[in-house]
C-alpha cells in the first residue's frame, strides 16, 4: 500500500504460499526472504517478533530496510528514477507461484513515466497499477486524479490491459489469477488502513470501487463490507468495528460517495 502515513498498526502473519487464507502485516523470515530473493541470513539483525512460535519481520520493517538498501537484495528500491514498492515485489513473487512459467518485469517505462508490473502468462500480456490511499483521498494538500485516468493513459500507450490494483484488494494468487480467470473468485482484505471509502474525494467514489474491485471478481453478492472481517481469510478484524460499536466513529466512514446500493453493501455483517 503506498504512502505509510495511511497503515495503521502493524497486524495479521500473511502467507506466501497460503495468501488466500492468510494476510496481515507481517512475514515469516522465510517468506520475507523469498520475496527479496536473498538468503534468510540477509535478514539477520533486523528487528523480529513471534507469532505462533514463528520468528516474523513486519512490512514497516521490511519497507525501511529496503529502500535505505541495508539489505542487498536483487530487487534494487529504484529502477532509473521509478520507486519500487513492497507490494510490487509480494505480486511478483506470487505471480511466479501462481502463474507456472509467467514472465514477470517490474517497472516498465513509457515516456518518462514507469507501470509498477508487466506480467505474461501463455502470450497474454498485463500491465499492472499499485494504487495506495493517496490516489484516492487529498494527501498533503493535493487532490488526486482518478486512477481509472492512469488506467486509460496506459493502455493507450502499450495497447493492451492495464489492471488497477488498489490497496483493498488483498495480496493473493487468487486475485494474480483472476487478472488472466474470469472465472476466479478474487478477495478484499483490509486490517489496518486508516483509509476508508468515506474518505475518498470522488463524488462517484462507488461506481469506481466497484469497477476495480470488479475487475478481480471480489464484490460479493451482499457487497464490500466482509473485506474488514475474518470469515474469507484468516487475519484481524479491522479495529474501525470496534470503534464504531463504541461510537468514535461513525458508519459513514465505510460508505463512499454516489452509491446507488443501499448502506449495506458497503458495511461488514456485525454493523449491519
Amino acid at each position: 500500500m503506498n504512502g505509510m502515513t495511511w497503515l495503521g498498526s502493524s497486524q495479521g502473519l500473511f502467507g506466501l504460499h497460503d495468501s488466500d487464507r492468510h494476510c496481515g502485516s507481517y512475514l515469516s523470515v522465510e517468506d520475507a526472504a523469498e520475496v527479496l530473493g536473498v538468503p534468510c541470513s540477509a535478514l539477520d539483525g533486523l528487528p523480529r517478533e513471534e507469532q505462533g512460535g514463528v520468528a516474523v519481520v513486519s512490512e514497516t520493517v521490511l519497507r525501511r530496510e529496503l529502500q535505505s538498501r541495508r539489505i542487498t537484495s536483487p530487487h534494487q528500491p529504484k529502477i532509473g528514477g521509478a520507486s519500487r514498492s513492497l507490494d510490487e515485489l509480494v505480486v511478483m513473487r506470487l505471480a511466479q507461484i501462481a502463474l507456472p512459467g509467467c514472465s514477470v518485469e517490474p517497472q516498465v517505462p513509457f515516456g518518462r513515466k514507469h507501470v509498477d508490473i508487466r506480467v505474461e502468462w501463455h502470450g497474454v500480456p498485463k500491465l499492472v497499477e499499485f494504487v495506495g490511499p493517496s490516489r484516492f483521498i487529498v494527501s498533503l494538500g493535493r487532490t488526486p486524479s482518478s486512477p481509472l485516468a492512469r488506467k486509460q493513459e496506459v493502455e493507450d500507450h502499450f495497447g493492451y490491459e492495464c489492471v488497477i490494483w488498489p490497496y483493498w484488494i488483498q495480496r493473493c494468487t487468487s486475485n494474480v489469477t483472476a487478472m488472466f480467470d474470469s472465472t476466479v473468485t478474487g478477495l478484499a482484505s483490509v486490517w489496518s488502513t486508516t483509509a476508508h471509502f468515506g474518505d475518498f474525494v470522488y463524488q462517484r467514489s462507488a461506481d469506481l470501487i466497484l469497477a476495480v474491485s470488479n475487475r478481480f471478481n471480489a464484490v460479493r453478492s451482499d457487497g464490500l463490507g466482509y473485506m474488514y472481517g475474518s470469515e474469507h481469510t484468516d487475519k484481524p478484524v479491522h479495529p474501525i468495528i470496534a470503534a464504531i460499536k463504541r461510537g468514535e466513529q461513525g458508519r459513514e466512514r465505510l460508505v463512499p460517495k454516489g452509491p446507488a446500493q443501499p448502506i449495506e453493501f458497503w458495511l461488514p455483517k456485525a454493523l449491519g
